[in-house]
């Protein structure tokens, strides 16, 4: 599935997403821009750059919805770019905003990054690489995997913030759901992995966080 998806009637005659995209994942069928999925790395620049707003990032905010009111424990790992895309330097604020739409508890993804500090560091003391690529980026990870393969060997072999978050949660409350919420559309994909779906339930961006927290009137 591509989480990147457009508007037909909006697309025509433009082809901005076309000159921006990084990798060239965008082709022109009948006068309308096309996402190639295939070359895609779900960074998001075509949604960016669209002056006509025909690009949009795919909403999972029914999925949560739906989780909200199954009776479930369900704790959001927030992450910690809140502060500039809601103004809200207090994260109690943050937790009581989420809360009050129905979430048991919600913690900040910082938790997971500072156990993949901890990893670099490892990785750094025994000297196992002389370079290493950090693996925190899905996006620049994907990029890696299809257009420089040669690179993959660098690849620091460490969860990111996300994923490392997950596990610390489920491993404190393991019914629980757990649903992450940022800035990058890529972590969408990267919770699809097999490896990460046992850990990641749902992910929202925060354009989709403000619109339920608008439709339930919580400021």
């Amino acid at each position: 599935m591509n989480y990147l998806e457009f508007k037909p009637a909006r697309c025509k005659d433009c082809y901005k997403c076309l000159r921006n995209c990084p990798v060239k994942a965008i082709e022109v069928v009948g006068h309308q821009a096309r996402i190639i999925e295939s070359r895609c790395i779900l960074c998001g620049k075509c949604t960016t750059v669209c002056p006509q707003n025909a690009k949009y990032v795919h909403s999972e905010a029914d999925d949560v919805l739906a989780l909200l009111a199954s009776g479930n424990t369900v704790i959001a790992s927030v992450a910690p770019s809140f502060v500039s895309s809601f103004s809200v330097y207090d994260f109690g604020e943050m937790r009581r905003a989420l809360k009050e739409l129905g979430f048991s508890d919600a913690e900040e993804t910082a938790v997971g990054a500072l156990t993949v500090t901890a990893e670099y560091k490892k990785l750094l003391e025994e000297k196992k690489f002389d370079n290493f690529i950090t693996s925190c980026c899905p996006a620049v990870n994907r990029m890696i995997q299809l257009y420089y393969p040669a690179a993959l060997q660098y690849l620091a072999p460490v969860d990111s913030p996300m994923i490392a978050h997950a596990k610390i949660l489920k491993q404190a409350h393991p019914e629980a759901k757990i649903v992450f919420i940022g800035p990058c559309t890529a972590k969408k994909a990267e919770r699809k992995k097999e490896q990460v779906r046992d850990y990641v339930d749902v992910v929202l961006t925060f354009e989709e966080l403000q619109a339920l927290l608008d439709s339930r009137n919580i400021d």
